[in-house]
Parts: C-alpha cells; sequence; structure tokens
C-alpha cells in the first residue's frame, strides 16, 4: 500500500492571525501530517460589490459587511511565504488553495509546490486554465458540483499532474451524506488518484475512505472547535488529528502485505494449538 498523504486544512480557522497561523502550523507537524493547507482570496477580485457590502451580522463575523469579514481573515502572500518558510523548517509541505486569479498569481510568485481547486471554483474555467499554466501538482475537491461540471473541469486540467478530492460541501457533513462509495467510482471513471477533503464529525470514517483507494485524505484543523469563526466546529483539534494520522499509518502497516503464509509470530500458536492427525 502506498503512502497516504495527510493534508491539515488550516483554511479560516487561522483567523487572520499569524500568531495563530504559527501554533497551528506546529501543532500539526506534532500530529505527524505530511502537509499543511491555507486558502488565499482577494476578496474584491473574488466577490461581487453586492456580496461584499452586504451587511454579515452574526457571531462569526469579524466584520460589518461580508467584504470586510473576509479581508479580517486574509493573509497577504509575504505572510503565505512565511508561513510556508516555517513549515519547510517543520518537514511539512504548504500549500493553497486559489480562489482567484490574482490569489493564483501571487501564490505562483512565491513557490508554492501545490495548488488546489476549491469546490466552489471548480466552474471557474479561467482560473483553472491559470493553474494548469504553472506545471504544478494539482489538487481538486469536487463538493457541490454536478458530474459534468467534474467531467468538464477535468477536461480543461486534461494532462496536469491532477489528484480529484472527493468532497460533500457540508460544515459538518452527516455521515448520511458524506458518500464514500463515490470513492471507487471516481477511480474507474478517471484513472486519476482520488483523496478525502473531509469536514464530518469523528475519525472512524477515514480509514473506510483510504482502504476504498483514497491516496490523501484532508481535514479541516483548529487548535480549538469552540473559537470565533464558522468553520472551527466541523474541524478536528490536535487530539483528533493526531488520532486520525495514527490510525492511518496503523491500516497502511496493516495492509503492507498480502500474501498467505505461516508467520514467525504465528508459530508458537501453531505448536500450541493446531490439531494434526
Amino acid at each position: 500500500m502506498e503512502h497516504i498523504e495527510t493534508i491539515a486544512e488550516l483554511g479560516l480557522n487561522m483567523n487572520g492571525s499569524m500568531e495563530t497561523a504559527y501554533e497551528m502550523v506546529k501543532m500539526a507537524a506534532f500530529c505527524g501530517v505530511d502537509a499543511v493547507k491555507s486558502q488565499k482570496r482577494t476578496v474584491k477580485e473574488y466577490l461581487t460589490e453586492e456580496q461584499y457590502n452586504r451587511p454579515y451580522d452574526n457571531p462569526s463575523s469579524f466584520g460589518k459587511t461580508y467584504g470586510e469579514h473576509r479581508e479580517v481573515l486574509e493573509l497577504d502572500k509575504y505572510q503565505h511565504s512565511r508561513l510556508m518558510g516555517y513549515a519547510k523548517e517543520l518537514k511539512l509541505v504548504y500549500f493553497t488553495s486559489a480562489w482567484d486569479i490574482t490569489a493564483a498569481q501571487e501564490m505562483n510568485e512565491i513557490g508554492i509546490p501545490i495548488f488546489k481547486i476549491a469546490s466552489a471554483s471548480l466552474t471557474y474555467d479561467a482560473l483553472l486554465e491559470e493553474i494548469k499554466s504553472f506545471d504544478r501538482p494539482i489538487y481538486m475537491s469536487t463538493g457541490m458540483s454536478t458530474l459534468e461540471e467534474v467531467d468538464h473541469a477535468v477536461d480543461i486540467l486534461k494532462g496536469s499532474d491532477l489528484t480529484i478530492f472527493h468532497c460533500t460541501s457540508c460544515y459538518p457533513c452527516t455521515f448520511d451524506d458524506l458518500r464514500l462509495g463515490i470513492i471507487p467510482f471516481l477511480l474507474e471513471r478517471y484513472n486519476l488518484p482520488v483523496g478525502l477533503s473531509g469536514h464530518h464529525r469523528g475519525i472512524a470514517v477515514d480509514i473506510a475512505a483510504i482502504t476504498l483507494g483514497a491516496t490523501k485524505l484532508e481535514r479541516h484543523f483548529t487548535l480549538d472547535r469552540t473559537m470565533k469563526g464558522t468553520d472551527h466546529a466541523a474541524s478536528l483539534e490536535p487530539g483528533g488529528l493526531h488520532k486520525v494520522v495514527r490510525d492511518i499509518r496503523a491500516t497502511e502497516r496493516s495492509m503492507l502485505v498480502s500474501k498467505k503464509e505461516l508467520l514467525e509470530c504465528e508459530i508458537p500458536s501453531w505448536e500450541k494449538l493446531r490439531t494434526v492427525k
């Protein structure tokens, strides 16, 4: 069984704070993941003027309008560059999802090694074409998308080093809506690597995704699920992330060999218990 890449999605849970971001990267490394992922938006490019100015009055808001709220949560490209350097010191890969063309270009400028296409961006053809032009590995989530939309995106990205991520864009996602049975379907349909991007509760079904053929697992990560913000409640805290990485590594070892033979560890049981007539 190949190595399963584990990814901690930092996303909006950094709350626009570099102090929080550094702590999250450090804790993700402690939990044993392979990579950490963030997000980059150019808010006034990503949102329409109407969306930017829409009042946003709720307990998770960091601004009076939705645009102001998003601006607070964003890091600039230099901050992302510093986090990428810090992650490298901790032997982690740092990459981002870019939600608009300017954000994609800025992440390319600082040398982001992998580009993630968020579920929300899957139908943004110009963005897909821009990211494809960078000639880097691409991870693409497929939440809130029809099969025809996924087909179209895969066709645009043909020739890229592409991994498709099964995803259900509910926060948190119920087990009924997780639909892990789609993973082998995606493998057969596209003949490409498939991962799982999850915002579900618990960690038990993550192992099911691996046994169904997923080779990458991305889980939303937070230092504290009670923190202010919209994504914290659908994320794993350090204890949960540590356990899911532990269980995935155990699953890898348990599935490493498929040859049936009498094992050395079984010999004492064989000598004591085997009936020979």
